[in-house]
This record gives C-alpha cells, sequence and structure tokens, in this order.
C-alpha cells in the first residue's frame, strides 16, 4: 500500500480511542493513489471528502467515522460501481493504515516495557559491585589492623628484651667494679706506710707524695692515706 510504504522512516504521534481503533494526529501522508483516486469525477457529492485525512497546518486530523460514508441512495437508487470499488480501497487502505499504526504503537509499548525492566537489574548490579568494593575494603583494613597489631606486639617483646639484657649487663658491670674496687682497697692496705709528723719543721705535702712515690699506685694509697 502506498500508505505503508510513505509511513517507513517517519515517526508517527497517534492516540487509540474507546474502540481501539488508531486516530491519527500527526506524521501520516495519504500516497499519491489514493489522493487520485480521491478526485475522481465518478463520485457521488454526498459522499465525505477523503482530504480531510490529508496534512493541514503540520497536523492530520481524524478520519471520519466509516458509517458516514453512505452505501446506498435515499431514494433506493444504486451507485455506480466505480465509486462503489473507490469506497471499497479506501476502506481496505485506511485498515491498513490503521493496522500499520497499531502495530507501531505495540512496538513502541514493547519497547519501552523492556526498558524499564532492564534498568533495574543495572541498578542493582551496581549496588551489588558497591557492596563488593565495600567488603573488599573493609577486609584490606582488617588484615592492616592485624599486621599493625602483630608488629606492635613484637616490638613490644623486643625492648623488653633489650631492657632485660642492659639491666644484667649493668648488674654485672656493677658486680665487676666493685670486685675490683675491694681488691684494690685491699692491696692498698697492704703497702707500707712511712709515719710522717705533720708538726715536724720542713714537712710539707710534697714530701707526703714523695714517699708515695716508690709505690705502685702511688695516687691510690694517698687518697687511703687521705681518707684514713
Amino acid at each position: 500500500m502506498g500508505s505503508t510504504e510513505s509511513s517507513e522512516g517517519r515517526r508517527v504521534s497517534f492516540g487509540v480511542d474507546e474502540e481501539e481503533r488508531v486516530r491519527v494526529l500527526q506524521g501520516v501522508r495519504l500516497s499519491e493513489n489514493v489522493v487520485n483516486r480521491m478526485k475522481e469525477p465518478s463520485s457521488p457529492p454526498t459522499a465525505p471528502a477523503p482530504s480531510t485525512f490529508g496534512l493541514q497546518d503540520g497536523n492530520l486530523r481524524a478520519p471520519h467515522k466509516e458509517s458516514t460514508l453512505p452505501r446506498s441512495g435515499s431514494s433506493g437508487g444504486q451507485q455506480p460501481s466505480g465509486t462503489k470499488k473507490g469506497v471499497k480501497r479506501y476502506e481496505q487502505e485506511h485498515a491498513a493504515v490503521q493496522d500499520k499504526l497499531f502495530q507501531v504503537a505495540k512496538r513502541e509499548r514493547e519497547a519501552a516495557t523492556k526498558h524499564s525492566k532492564t534498568s533495574l537489574p543495572i541498578g542493582e548490579g551496581s549496588i551489588s559491585h558497591e557492596e563488593q568494593k565495600s567488603v573488599r575494603l573493609a577486609r584490606e583494613l582488617e588484615s592492616k589492623e592485624a599486621e599493625l597489631r602483630r608488629r606492635d606486639t613484637f616490638y613490644k617483646e623486643q625492648l623488653e628484651r633489650i631492657e632485660r639484657k642492659n639491666a644484667e649487663m649493668y648488674k654485672l658491670s656493677s658486680q665487676q667494679f666493685h670486685e675490683a674496687a675491694s681488691k684494690m682497697e685491699s692491696t692498698i692496705k697492704s703497702l707500707p706506710v712511712r709515719k710522717t709528723s705533720w708538726a715536724a719543721p720542713g714537712s710539707s705535702f710534697r714530701n707526703l707524695l714523695i714517699s708515695y712515690s716508690s709505690s705502685p699506685f702511688p695516687l691510690r694509697g694517698l687518697r687511703a692515706t687521705l681518707r684514713y
């Protein structure tokens, strides 16, 4: 049909009435064959002009109901055969246009429904991805915290170990020092001490130093002498 070919590649806006028939609003153009048949002189003047189905100011008017087309004369006379054929062809093409528009409307409704259904799983997928990312980050954080706790425990153990070792070394060094001091004190006490009169004329601290110059530990012996 010419109307079917002219509707390809065009966007159509339409509506459906109470009887589930499509009422064309915008975007449909009749073929030249239909327009020429409408202009045939054999059509009676009482028949409605189908040109109202054409384009007017960018919008399409709704076609008249099929019941408005006279099928028989009021006086009982018969219509010409050409008029009957034209009316029949018009009805066929009108039915084809109605069917075509109904199919287009059905496809658009199905596409809209499919789009609304597919949009929800995409959102669920994104939410699931965000949840997986949050779980992964939480696990990484827990792993890092566990590693920090392990290192803190290790460093504390090492610090306690170093402190114990330092305490042992200090105790040993102190013990060795006291032993050496006691030994030195015993050695100094065993040395002979020359008695010197501090009141004698010519006696001085220099003479005291000279008296201890021959000892193996002169200064230490002097300190011990002065202490005692």
